[in-house]
């Protein structure tokens, strides 16, 4: 009966550290109003320019000179003036890495849960057996958790601010 309080316990504990917070800091460039950031991204990467008249611009980078910004959008290539431009966001797919590992610790969280629940029901004397029961469930819930939170994490873009006006 002790091991399965101590493998209450550090299931517990992995849970807690699942879900006790992690700051990050930001990463990008420190100051959005500096209009030679936009000079440091490469060509052909993905942007939002939002525009002064509340128009918005979707594309791959051209050019960046001192007066204007060029951007490819729908096989055309828009210019657009320092002075129009309101703010530029870079446009960077999301990593699933962090999905993936929260999906993964939950699966893995669930299934051992799920397995030690129904080991402490089972009054029978196959203690290995119900260890290796809670073990795989454990290891089953945590390849459909990596499965789930890959593809949920996946899912979409992210805008990082590089220029606002000001």
């Amino acid at each position: 009966m002790g091991s399965r309080h101590r493998f209450v316990a550090i299931i517990g504990l992995m849970l807690a550290l699942l879900f006790s917070s992690v700051t990050v800091p930001a990463q990008g460039p420190s100051t959005t109003g500096d209009w030679g950031s936009l000079r440091n991204l490469p060509t052909d990467s993905k942007l939002v320019v939002k525009v002064k008249s509340g128009k918005t611009v979707d594309g791959k980078l051209t050019s960046v000179s001192e007066s204007s910004l060029t951007v490819n959008s729908k096989n055309t290539q828009v210019e657009i003036k320092r002075e129009d431009v309101a703010s530029v966001y870079s446009v960077i797919r999301k990593s699933a890495t962090s999905g993936t590992l929260i999906g993964m610790g939950l699966g893995a969280g669930a299934g051992a849960a799920l397995g030690a629940t129904a080991a402490a029901t089972d009054d029978s004397d196959f203690d290995k057996f119900d260890q290796a029961a809670v073990a795989g469930l454990a290891v089953i819930g945590a390849g459909v958790g990596a499965i789930t939170g890959y593809l949920v994490g996946k899912r979409g873009n992210k805008r990082v601010l590089i220029y606002e006006s000001k």
